[in-house]
């Protein structure tokens, strides 16, 4: 699901939650922190439900950054695995 300006505080809260064993899957790193972003920036100090869970968002920071190096390493679609070499021409025998 990609997240947009129309998206709900909670459509953030369900894709990062759907998608926190991201480990070993590209797709699901690239969801994940796309939900930390979007969670970062409509982000209240706080988050504290009425059953005491909540989200500390200083920790999301540092999940945002251990999943930016995965997707560094992993991720070819950023990183594509082509190379160029500089020719020479054989000459004739």
């Amino acid at each position: 699901m990609a997240l947009t300006s129309i998206s709900t505080y909670q459509d953030g809260i369900d894709q990062y939650m759907n998608n926190l064993l991201w480990g070993g899957d590209v797709m699901k790193a690239r969801s994940a922190l796309e939900a930390i972003r979007f969670l970062q920036v409509r982000r209240p100090m706080a988050s504290r439900a009425a059953d005491g869970r909540g989200m500390d968002y200083e920790s999301l920071e540092s999940t945002r950054k251990d999943i930016e190096a995965h997707l560094n390493i992993h991720d070819t679609a950023n990183h594509p695995r082509t190379s160029f070499t500089r020719a020479k021409a054989i000459n004739d025998l």
